[in-house]
């Protein structure tokens, strides 16, 4: 009998399984901001991201075009998102793992760029919380909340560059394996008798158990790479 992630890793580890058979889109990782000084001399702070209000609206944009022809717009209206994002905090950067639109033809475009290593970058948009000016004229920001990431031909930090291939596939092996985790707690256990009436335990948001089974999958994956 296989143990509860034995059979999780059954579900996720097939070799011969690739992710396009299911028709999914490819998840491509960067590094999307560090602690070191940018090219506008400003610092911030890598546990200072605030990440829940990006995690409810996790856009992907092209060089910060929103559509709204203000700052980051170019006067037109009909800019969408080109895909979405999930951003973390790990070691000492901010990384995204990004899912381009596979039914937007322009999102398309852009991923066999990135894919063909010819568009590296991203960008983030923020908001500083709290911050105070540095030796070199820039800020020093201690806390600030992420409001979009974008794909950039030059990007402000100058290491917020795609991450190895290997990182794309972990990313997805993570994803993977979340997905399977939110699928196993879904389904109810069988029992050869009834059961006394058990308290309904403390419910999670879809958002959150996903948020928690990913945290789980990394965590794991770490332990397994620390014993080979």
């Amino acid at each position: 009998m296989h143990s509860p992630l034995q059979r999780i890793f059954r579900l996720v580890a097939q070799k011969d399984a690739p992710a396009s058979a299911e028709g999914r889109p490819k998840v491509f990782t960067f590094r999307a901001n560090d602690a070191d000084f940018d090219r506008y001399n400003d610092r911030l702070s890598v546990q200072g991201w605030r990440l829940d209000a990006y995690a409810a609206n996790p856009i992907v944009l092209y060089m910060h075009d929103d559509g709204s022809g203000g700052l980051f717009g170019a006067g037109r209206t009909d800019i969408l998102p080109i895909g979405k994002g999930r951003a973390y905090v790990q070691g000492d950067a901010l990384l995204v793992d990004i899912e381009f639109d596979q039914d937007d033809d322009f999102a398309r475009r852009v991923e066999r760029k990135v894919e063909k290593g010819i568009l590296n970058a991203v960008s983030v948009r923020y908001r500083m919380l709290r911050y105070h000016e540095n030796e070199r004229g820039g800020y020093d920001c201690d806390e600030q909340e992420l409001l979009e990431i974008s794909v950039v031909t030059i990007p402000g930090n100058q290491r917020a560059v795609r991450l190895k291939k290997h990182a794309d596939e972990r990313a997805a092996l993570i994803r993977d394996i979340a997905d399977a985790v939110v699928k196993a707690l879904g389904r109810k256990p069988r029992t050869k008798r009834k059961a006394a009436p058990r308290a309904a335990p403390p419910s999670l948001s879809e958002s959150d158990t996903h948020a928690l089974a990913a945290h789980t999958a990394r965590a794991l994956l770490q332990h397994l790479q620390e014993k080979a």
